[in-house]
């Protein structure tokens, strides 16, 4: 049976704008507001962008993976082009192969584990620079961890500029970037509007740092190459940089200056950001449940025994592990994923035409009553009992899914976990009385006014 012309139920919204001002206004809301009243598939209008919203699980496995090479990266993700450059998250086809397959080997699953004594270390140099009673914004505080942790890993460098500046200075582009998402009416990059300007500086800044990174790193390149290190044992740690630039295609080619700089701006702001945000949500929502903190510590005891977590540690580790993805599950890091066909393509008995954006969203699938009950509850036991392999499998995606599944998921889980038991061990965090907690959704899912608390010693 061919595919229905008509298009799938949705809100009308208004005759020029469509649905961008209630998008604009009540983001997360309006998604889940549209999946609950209007089905698995419904559709609604940017202006004239026509977007069709997927919730059911089969069919968001369809557009990730069985149709994905007739999908590309939606409009909105192509707007951060000016900071991520053509990396991996916005590149597209033959080129996006060839830099997938290029980084793929730093991310081996042996080159992951030789990087926990890093992050083991750089988090001890973190706890012993608190002191019980003092103030902290939770997010902060683990947004410079995992810099950190990036910086040495990607780059083998230490963590020593000025953190404060280069964070302002990417929320201002992706603030910048987010407003234009929102608007119905946009101004071309190189137009001189206030707001292109301050994009365009605030690009050349991060961009200037980055190119730091990389010429440094690749100074270290050098040198080992020229000396005794060049053949270092297949399973000693090394940083991602040095992988990233020896590594080779099929036709011995390696990646241009650009390319690297794309790639490594990619990494380490996707990579850190998004493990930082899982640990602060985490934090928060056991600041809220001290059962769920009270058995979670319980565990460490009895695994840890006040040492440091190692990788052999984390299978054991089983309610660490359900925490986080119940963390994940309730404030998932990315909770908008977008393709825009590239074809005539049916979905879910509907023609998805050509130019089209299909928007899928974790927040919405986190939160479907379907395959978790009470799902605004924060319940790490529900992962008990295998329930990831009870559900269907894009039931519970916060790392994507289909060949463009996130390339770091194996080192951000490791990673958090680590953390999240490292810190866990040694404080807890109160959260302070008259915080306002609320969420900011911009490429990922920020703290609106940070996570205000007070360090306090186990």
């Amino acid at each position: 049976m061919p595919p229905s012309t008509a298009l799938p139920p949705g809100p009308k919204g208004t005759l020029i704008g469509g649905n961008i001002r209630e998008f604009a206004n009540r983001r997360l809301d309006f998604f889940l507001d549209i999946a609950r009243k209007y089905g698995d598939l419904a559709s609604f209008r940017f202006g004239p962008r026509r977007i069709f919203l997927v919730s059911h699980p089969d069919l968001i496995e369809q557009v990730l993976l069985t149709d994905a090479k007739h999908y590309i990266k939606h409009f909105g993700a192509r707007m951060y082009k000016p900071v991520l450059g053509n990396g991996l998250v916005t590149s597209e086809g033959s080129f996006w192969l060839r830099q997938r397959k290029l980084s793929q080997p730093a991310f081996l699953k042996s080159r992951v584990l030789s990087y926990a004594a890093t992050m083991g270390e750089l988090t001890q140099k973190m706890l012993a620079a608190w002191r019980p009673g003092q103030s902290v914004d939770v997010h902060f505080e683990f947004s410079g961890l995992t810099s950190a942790i990036a910086l040495k890993t990607l780059f083998g460098l230490e963590d020593s500029g000025d953190r404060e500046k280069f964070v302002e200075t990417l929320r201002l582009a992706f603030d910048l970037m987010s407003n234009r998402f929102r608007t119905l009416i946009r101004l071309p990059d190189w137009f001189p509007t206030w707001s292109n300007i301050k994009l365009r500086r605030a690009v050349f800044e991060l961009h200037k740092v980055v190119d730091g990174f990389i010429t440094a790193g690749q100074a270290r390149v050098k040198a080992r190459e020229g000396g005794h290190k060049a053949d270092d044992p297949e399973d000693s740690p090394e940083d991602l940089l040095r992988r990233l630039v020896t590594a080779q295609d099929d036709d011995g080619k390696r990646m241009t200056d650009v390319q690297l700089r794309d790639e490594a701006m990619t990494l380490y702001l996707a990579g850190h950001e998004t493990t930082a945000l899982t640990l602060t949500w985490s934090w928060y929502l056991l600041s809220q449940h001290p059962r769920v903190e009270e058995k979670l510590v319980a565990e460490w005891r009895h695994v840890l025994n006040g040492r440091a977590p190692t990788p052999d540690d984390l299978p054991r580790l089983r309610y660490t592990d359900a925490v986080l993805a119940e963390a994940m599950r309730v404030y998932p890091p990315v909770y908008l994923i977008g393709r825009e066909a590239m074809t005539d393509l049916e979905l879910g008995g509907y023609r998805v035409k050509k130019g089209y954006t299909v928007f899928m969203s974790q927040w919405v699938n986190h939160r479907d009553p379907r395959y978790f009950s009470d799902p605004e509850v924060f319940h790490p036991e529900r992962w008990e009992g295998d329930l990831a392999k009870r559900i269907p499998k894009y039931a519970y995606y916060p790392f994507g899914g289909g060949p463009r599944v996130c390339i770091g998921n194996t080192f951000a889980q490791m990673e958090a976990a680590i953390l999240l038991a490292t810190v866990g061990q040694k404080y807890r965090f109160t959260l302070d009385p008259d915080a306002v907690i609320d969420v900011n959704p911009q490429i990922t899912l920020l703290p609106k006014n940070g996570i205000p608390a007070t360090l306090q010693l186990r």
